[in-house]
């Protein structure tokens, strides 16, 4: 199978919180608030329930997402991964703090990628630059291998 690049941006969340909001008519905030994963940093320190919402919204954006890129249940096999963070702001971000841990247990559940340990994703590389008119995040998925039906 041919490489493929998915890319999250402003106009990516814009489109998922159309959906979001008539979904949950009564929610106010918005249900992912940047076009890259939440720094490590950030929800390590947070209190389960919270860590755990965070990581639920993540989850149900992903599928959403995945599902629109036409990729859901595709059972990828074996993969490699790069994940290309544009942060907003040219404030300090630690490269590891990028770790996009939500993404990639949404795509497990999305169907996307069988799993997200070891012997089907070999390798995830991580990149961060500064992008201040369009954050987003690219991922880049090569060396792909389907499962056999």
């Amino acid at each position: 199978m041919d490489d493929i690049k998915l890319v999250i941006d402003s106009n990516t969340l814009i489109d998922y919180e159309r959906i979001y909001f008539k979904l949950h008519p009564k929610a106010t905030k918005k249900p992912i608030e940047t076009p890259y994963h939440t720094p490590m940093n950030q929800w390590m320190i947070m209190k389960r329930p919270m860590m755990n919402a965070l990581k639920q919204r993540w989850k149900d954006f992903i599928i959403w997402f995945i599902k629109k890129q036409g990729y859901s249940n595709l059972h990828i096999e074996k993969c490699e991964m790069k994940f290309t963070t544009w942060y907003a702001t040219n404030r300090r971000h630690d490269v590891d703090a990028a770790t996009p841990k939500f993404i990639l247990d949404g795509f497990a559940d999305a169907g996307f990628i069988i799993d997200d340990d070891y012997k089907h994703l070999s390798s995830l590389t991580l990149e961060c630059y500064v992008d201040k008119e369009n954050p987003r995040t690219e991922i880049e998925i090569k060396n792909i291998v389907l499962k056999e039906n």
